[in-house]
């Protein structure tokens, strides 16, 4: 029976964590009122799917409407769908359902903390300074508070990675659970390690690519803190070896070590060879380089992190070309080197430490190596940033001095400390909070805290251009401006140059030359991202609609640029079908749209988009033989049935096109938006961002 102290002991620490959790939703309450940011706008608030008719109408097509990933996170889309059926686009109820996430994820924390501590508690040479679950809650509300969680949390689309991050947590505590079960040598223990790694990862990736890093998560455990405790030791050889198969190398070899390979094997040639950087502004020795840099920042962000350092763009970093190309590459891997060693060194002399250190090298080993992602997210750091809080707490706590009085004291004065650290990050995060409030106030404190940041000028002149009331008022000369200078920045994309564009169309003023000859430019001298894609859509589908009144001149230039796009990325589909839309709708060439059309499909045979683009076309120009066939190749790559009314609407069409018509026809017209979809906003300078890793 559990004594009164015990009870008393559980009862405080249930409050306090209450208590912290609490604290948790009133720091980020302030920044559910703000708005939309960077990749939500392109994955929902400008996603078709998620339209409240096409959401009631095709609810499955909304979960499977991601391009992200292999996988399209389709977990992550259905809590989107199911959440937005009832509330609609606005985003305050799904910030605060990232909030609530969040605090999930911290008593999952807390959870795994109680156990992870109390097991090297036991084991240690002598007391702690403080005990074990006095330290969890310190390690949960470190984390629960931590300023660089924040985008984790009110970004809306990245409920992604703190849902895969749940996902992980609560897989660790269900394969804890067996660890236990086997060290008891009670039934069912291995059912449980298996089911928790095996069903973790796939439902946690099912949510985001992220959470296949469960299985490393569970070795390090396992390696540093559990060691392979069994009920009872391996049997011994007469000279006195073990042998005999340890019940837990079957599990990560199948579970880590070949998916680790099979992986390896599918992405690093393409890494090696460079295609897979093709789109990147940077190679993969660049972005290796780069990463040294770039995890010390993530250390000094988590620890000690500083108002002007922490933001949603880091897209204004230096790009490292050598170990000394910034001095700082050699000095940054020379750390890394030295603090995985010591980690290593000290696994057994002091396993808390080793385990944190560890914890954060293995959750950042996918996202932080050879994948040709953007160099610098936040948000990578949502779970493995509880490791490096347990690594500080084990050189301040796991320990302690003989004298008792002099332990009394320090123990004072350090939870002390650490408690008030603790509460400036609250109050940190809380200020965070509050900027992101107000989608102005955190445009302009974006852009006067990183002015060297595309991405972040741009953000700042567009809510100039959509607050300013009218062409003529000083607010939108001050956006026009705030643009001109952003296409000026180093690393700066399409997007203000389409924004200059797309606003003097719609208002009526000339279109500068130059802005046609700086896209020429731009996309003679980067790669063709997502968000330039965007831009160059947006400037198409404004005309087809209407709001932006090209001349004939402007049409001509417009379609020049495409034409170049798509020169400089003969392999590019996107781009190829991105002209066809302008030869389309703008051109009114539609021999050009048909056979642009045929080279995408031509060049991505695996994208149903395309295929649909084509049939329109087909049934368009009663060419009824090719849009059978190609009826046929969408029902193909019709996954679960999500398209089935699409395909028989358009069946329909052309059984009843087919018997009416005895011939085939020259090409006529083409319906509006016969191109591609890809997502902007209704203000036509939308976000179409590339960082959803």
């Amino acid at each position: 029976m559990t004594s009164a102290p015990g009870k008393h002991s559980a009862v405080a620490a249930t409050l306090a964590l209450l208590a912290i959790l609490a604290l948790g939703l009133l720091v980020y309450w302030p920044g559910l009122a703000g708005g939309y940011v960077f990749d939500d706008f392109g994955n929902l608030v400008d996603n078709t799917a998620f339209a409240q008719s096409a959401l009631h109408a095709h609810f499955w097509h909304a979960i499977w409407s991601a391009d992200a990933g292999p996988l399209d996170r389709p977990l992550s889309m259905l809590t989107f769908a199911a959440q937005m059926w009832f509330t609609g686009m606005h985003p305050w109820p799904l910030k605060l359902a990232n909030v609530l996430l969040h605090l999930f994820n911290g008593w999952l924390v807390w959870l795994l903390s109680v156990r992870v501590l109390g097991w090297l508690e036991s084991g240690a040479p002598r007391p702690w300074l403080v005990a074990s679950p006095t330290l969890a809650l310190l390690a949960t509300a470190a984390w629960v508070l931590a300023p660089i969680q924040l985008t984790a949390v009110l970004y809306v689309i990245q409920r992604e990675e703190s849902l895969a991050s749940g996902l992980v947590l609560l897989g660790l505590l269900a394969y804890w659970h067996g660890r236990m079960r086997l060290i008891d040598g009670r039934r069912g223990a291995l059912a449980w390690i298996w089911g928790s790694l095996a069903l973790g990862t796939m439902l946690a990736v099912l949510a985001k690519e992220t959470g296949v890093m469960l299985p490393a998560y569970a070795f390090v455990l396992e390696w540093v803190v559990l060691r392979g405790a069994l009920a009872r030791p391996m049997p011994a050889t007469p000279n006195g070896s073990r042998f005999g198969l340890h019940p837990l190398i079957p599990v990560f070899v199948v579970l880590l070590l070949i998916p680790g390979a099979l992986g390896l094997a599918w992405l690093l040639p393409s890494a090696l060879n460079g295609t897979a950087y093709a789109a990147r502004p940077f190679t993969l020795a660049e972005r290796l380089f780069t990463e040294g840099r770039v995890l010390v920042d993530y250390l000094r962000w988590i620890v000690l992190p500083t108002p002007n350092a922490l933001s949603l763009y880091h897209d204004d970093i230096r790009v490292s070309t050598g170990w000394l190309s910034p001095w700082t590459t050699l000095a940054s891997w020379a750390f890394l080197a030295a603090l995985l060693g010591a980690a290593l060194a000290l696994r057994r002399r002091l396993p808390l430490f080793a385990f944190g250190v560890l914890w954060w090298f293995a959750g950042q080993s996918l996202l932080s190596t050879f994948v040709p992602l953007e160099l610098v997210y936040e948000h990578r750091n949502y779970l493995p940033d509880w490791g490096v809080f347990l690594a500080l707490f084990a050189l301040l706590f796991t320990w302690s001095p003989p004298d008792a009085g002099r332990r009394g004291t320090l123990r004072l004065l350090t939870v002390g400390a650490v408690s008030a650290l603790i509460a400036l990050d609250g109050v940190f995060t809380a200020i965070r909070a509050q900027t992101w409030g107000n989608p102005y106030r955190l445009a302009y404190f974006e852009a006067t805290t990183h002015p060297q940041s595309p991405r972040a000028s741009y953000d700042l002149g567009r809510m100039m251009l959509i607050t300013a009331q009218g062409k003529d008022s000083p607010l939108f000369q001050m956006g026009m401006r705030q643009m001109e200078q952003g296409a000026l920045l180093p690393g700066a994309d399409l997007q203000p140059l389409q924004a200059l564009v797309f606003m003097s169309a719609k208002n009526g003023l000339p279109i500068r030359p130059r802005w046609w000859a700086e896209m020429h430019h731009t996309i003679a001298t980067s790669p063709m991202s997502a968000e330039d894609v965007g831009s160059l859509y947006s400037l198409v589908q404004c005309g087809i609609n209407g709001v932006c009144r090209y001349t004939p001149d402007d049409l001509q230039q417009l379609g020049r640029v495409m034409a170049f796009a798509v020169q400089r990325n003969p392999g590019r589909a996107d781009l190829v079908t991105l002209q066809a839309n302008w030869a389309a709708n703008l051109a009114h060439d539609n021999p050009l749209a048909y056979h642009l059309m045929l080279r995408a499909v031509a060049l991505d045979p695996g994208k149903y988009a395309y295929w649909k683009n084509l049939v329109v076309m087909q049934i368009a120009a009663g060419l009824y033989g090719d849009a059978s066939q190609v009826l046929e190749r969408m029902r193909e790559l019709n996954r679960f049935g999500i398209d089935d009314a699409q395909i028989e609407e358009l069946s329909q069409e052309l059984a009843l096109k087919a018997g009416a018509a005895g011939h085939e026809a020259p090409l006529p017209d083409l319906p509006h938006g016969a191109g591609e979809r890809s997502p902007t906003s209704s203000s036509g300078m939308g976000r179409v961002g590339v960082g959803r890793s």
